[in-house]
């Protein structure tokens, strides 16, 4: 296994966050691998907060990590109780191979009470998927920036956000 960290900034003075990459090589790892490999991130990450190491960071952890260890995971991020501030999390995977949708919502809003932003890169083969997905995110913010296009299938789209996230159409 290898580890590294990269600068998602490269071109500018001030960082966002550092990002911390954990990778497997010559072999695959199995789903409990993984998300032992992923459990190690989220520590190694949050020990380098701790220690003044880095200023931000942030981990992608998966559906399937967060299914099978979520209470491991609430842990490890009570033992940083005090630097979680300075972490964000991208949760990742299938909602099409989502088992456990309230394990997983249960260890979203566990780390929204914590302050932790939390981010999604969602993989779906459908439009339908996707408007699952909005009901799945359920985005804290309630505000939509106005867009400039002419394409109907823009404003549908907004549309569809704005009504998955509560907000009333106007006009």
């Amino acid at each position: 296994m290898r580890h590294g960290l990269a600068d998602p900034v490269v071109d500018s003075a001030e960082r966002w966050f550092d990002e911390l990459y954990l990778w497997t090589e010559g072999f695959h790892a199995s789903t409990t691998q993984r998300a032992r490999i992923q459990s190690a991130a989220l520590h190694a990450a949050l020990q380098m907060l701790d220690r003044d190491a880095i200023t931000k960071i942030g981990v992608t952890l998966s559906f399937g990590t967060v299914e099978r260890i979520a209470d491991h995971l609430a842990d490890v991020l009570q033992a940083y109780a005090l630097v979680t501030h300075r972490f964000s999390v991208l949760l990742r995977g299938s909602l099409a191979r989502l088992q456990a949708r309230s394990v997983v919502r249960a260890f979203r809003e566990h780390l929204r009470d914590q302050q932790v932003p939390v981010g999604y890169m969602l993989t779906f083969p459908s439009i339908s998927m996707e408007l699952e997905a909005l009901g799945f995110v359920r985005p804290i913010s309630r505000s939509w920036s106005p867009r400039i296009s002419t394409r109907v299938e823009l404003w549908r789209d907004v549309l569809a956000e704005s009504r998955e996230a509560g907000v009333p159409p106007t006009g």
